[in-house]
């Protein structure tokens, strides 16, 4: 009987140490994570209303600034697959971090573009960013 108890008790500190992080830093983990598959789709679609005055900030027909949407979502087709194999390979934890620090840099190199073609590689790099980060949701 006494060594039920003895094991039971094992149980129960085994189970109260399944992880190492305390219930604040696993709140963080998941509002970082909430945080990152809303974005995925907010970027998607947040710039259609405006398209019209992007167009005239790049000189460019709306037909051209709907190809940056088109390779955005081009781009977030094959982004799990790509970000999936480099997770496999490095580990989720580092290919989740550098894909948002990816998506923030891309973020604000697209608000200092001055050029079209910038626009158009920033898109598809963030794409890229975001969109892998589903993978691991």
């Amino acid at each position: 009987m006494a060594t039920k108890e003895a094991c039971g008790s094992n149980r129960a500190e085994a189970i109260e140490k399944y992880s190492v992080f305390t219930v604040a830093e696993k709140w963080c983990v998941v509002a970082m994570v909430s945080y990152a598959a809303w974005f995925s789709t907010l970027t998607s679609f947040i710039y259609y209303p405006a398209i019209h005055q992007l167009s005239q900030t790049f000189s460019v027909s709306v037909d051209k600034i709907n190809l940056t949407i088109t390779s955005y979502m081009a781009m977030a087709t094959v982004a799990p697959t790509l970000v999936g194999d480099a997770a496999d390979v490095l580990g989720r934890r580092p290919v989740y971090m550098i894909a948002l620090v990816l998506y923030i840099g891309a973020n604000i190199a697209m608000v200092m573009s001055n050029t079209y073609s910038a626009l158009v590689g920033l898109r598809i790099l963030q794409a890229l960013a975001i969109s892998g980060t589903l993978f691991f949701s």
